[in-house]
């Protein structure tokens, strides 16, 4: 379970990479987010490591994310490598894309307005080359696991499946296929966009992933614990608009968690509370208490997103809020 304590064989692992010369001897991606900026702050302070960080920029890092990370590392005293997309292009991509989205808008199609980000997959192998690092760890955890996304495409969830990423064949298929019906029903999503959506597919399915190491497969996940440390420790700046800590520096969860609210009654948060009451890690009282908070709608976040992307908020608002929801009231 995820309360298990495995910080021994974790060390097992580690040891076999570890540097005596402090020369970098493991990968972090590092999105500034809550998760990956605990992990590097035990990696360096408890299993003295010294990790190289890599960010994406693929136009949706916001600026409260790139404070953290220069928090982050400049504390631990590690490298972080940016590698920066083009920005102009992939923001025109989403701004493509989610124009034709609320022409007709289905929640399976939700997951397209993050393609753009999958690329990192690419980056991660051309620095394990470029600097012949093979250790590779992401902060990614259990909990976050949301089959919904996929699951509004017609996918059914594979709760067995050892890591979050991992889609079976069948799914690889239909994944495409219900792209491929949308498209066809929607032309506007036949656009200059469609290279680059089909080279991020290519890179979160076809990349190779090698020595993949989960850290919190080893070391029980604590929220209290994480948040302490962050903002004690390395004064992480949090967002002004929720009080959430999870997914604050990523500038698509506002907009697509307000969707998911607005259509379906939950959103990711409400999964993440669901899988951390099956875990036994909190109560239900509490978790409904947390999600009453955390699925508040953020509009300064959401105005930022609409905003880069270059589409009208107000329009867009009044889509979604006319989209039929799959729920029923009580008592009605």
């Amino acid at each position: 379970g995820l309360m298990e304590d495995r910080r021994e064989k974790l060390e097992e692992v580690l040891k076999q990479y570890r540097r005596e010369d402090g020369k970098p001897d493991c990968v972090v991606a590092f999105s500034g987010g809550r998760d990956s900026s605990y992990g590097l702050h035990l990696l360096v302070k408890e299993f003295g490591m010294h990790p190289l960080t890599f960010t994406y920029d693929w136009g949706m890092v916001t600026d409260l994310a790139r404070r953290n990370i220069a928090r982050m590392t400049g504390k631990l005293g590690i490298e972080n490598i940016l590698v920066s997309a083009d920005i102009k292009q992939k923001r025109r991509n989403i701004r493509l894309n989610v124009e034709a989205w609320l022409k007709r808008p289905r929640l399976g199609m939700i997951p397209l307005f993050m393609a753009g980000d999958k690329h990192f997959f690419v980056h991660v192998n051309n620095i394990r080359r470029q600097t012949g690092i093979h250790c590779d760890i992401w902060m990614e955890n259990k909990l976050e696991n949301t089959d919904f996304k996929a699951g509004f495409a017609g996918i059914k969830p594979n709760f067995e499946k050892e890591r979050i990423d991992k889609q079976s064949t069948l799914a690889k298929l239909k994944m495409p296929l219900y792209y491929a019906r949308n498209f066809l029903v929607n032309p506007a999503y036949i656009n200059p966009s469609i290279p680059d959506t089909y080279s991020a597919f290519k890179a979160y399915y076809m990349e190779p992933r090698e020595v993949y190491l989960l850290l919190f497969d080893f070391v029980p996940w604590n929220e209290e614990e994480i948040g302490r440390t962050l903002i004690g420790e390395y004064n992480w700046e949090l967002a002004p608009d929720t009080e959430s800590t999870w997914r604050i520096g990523d500038g698509t969860a506002a907009f697509y968690n307000y969707i998911y609210y607005t259509v379906a009654g939950f959103t990711e948060f409400d999964t993440f509370r669901s899988n951390q009451i099956r875990e036994g890690m909190i109560g239900r009282e509490e978790a409904l208490k947390a999600v009453d908070e955390e699925n508040r709608p953020r509009f300064e976040s959401m105005k930022w997103y609409f905003d880069t992307i270059g589409v009208d908020m107000e329009r867009a608002v009044n889509v979604i809020n006319a989209m039929p929801r799959l729920y029923r009231q009580r008592g009605r």
